[in-house]
């Protein structure tokens, strides 16, 4: 089902986000105040305009509380990317999707009523330091807070150590399997005499400290 989508700056974030989206076949409105920028990126979007995304009569016009989410990329200007924010929040915007680029940054977009904050430096960066530290982690999602789904690979020495699932001993309390992949197959909430096999991905969800303790086994 098709969703209507509304850009607000087209840095390279905001262009990667609208080009997915309008692969997906959903509509997608982009804004930015620079019209040469607009007007080479216009064929992406349905409806491109050039305007300040930081002037309330703008972003009036454009209704933003009729579209299922916008989506906020101001370059590397800070000052612009909260003041968008504040008034995308005042015009009742559904949903706020903001990018950020600093830690401060990340807090005042919070207090501003961002819904969803994206921040690629800091991520990139926790996906690069656990992947050197925990050789066996092949990827991982923050959820919010402490509690993440991370993606760990078995390893000889696990696959010599658990025949099955129950041999991996988890605390249901702290730590949930939710899936194994194997090959082309994705075994969805196995149970605890599912073997094990090398080669296995581990799909689990827990908070990051617990997960660490498991990556030291594995």
């Amino acid at each position: 089902m098709s969703r209507q989508f509304a850009i607000l700056g087209m840095g390279y974030f905001g262009i990667i986000v609208a080009q997915e989206l309008r692969r997906q076949h959903h509509q997608v409105m982009g804004i930015d105040a620079d019209e040469a920028r607009v007007n080479a990126q216009s064929e992406l979007f349905n409806h491109a305009v050039v305007g300040d995304i930081t002037n309330a009569k703008v972003l009036e016009e454009l209704s933003l509380d009729q579209y299922d989410a916008v989506v906020i990329d101001a370059d590397d200007d800070i000052e612009s990317s909260m003041i968008c924010t504040l008034l995308a929040r005042e015009q009742e915007a559904r949903e706020i999707w903001v990018k950020a680029h600093s830690d401060t940054h990340y807090r005042l977009l919070e207090h501003l009523g961002a819904d969803h904050i994206v921040y690629p430096e800091y991520d990139s960066g926790m996906r690069v330091a656990e992947s050197l530290h925990y050789q066996a982690m092949v990827d991982f999602i923050r959820l919010g807070g402490n509690q993440f789904i991370v993606e760990l690979q078995t390893t000889d020495e696990l696959a010599k150590s658990c025949d099955c699932v129950g041999d991996l001993a988890l605390d249901p309390e702290k730590l949930a399997l939710i899936a194994i992949t194997r090959d082309k197959e994705v075994l969805r909430q196995p149970d605890h005499d599912t073997p094990l096999e090398k080669g296995d991905n581990l799909i689990l969800m827990g908070d990051l400290d617990d997960l660490r303790e498991l990556g030291k086994k594995l």
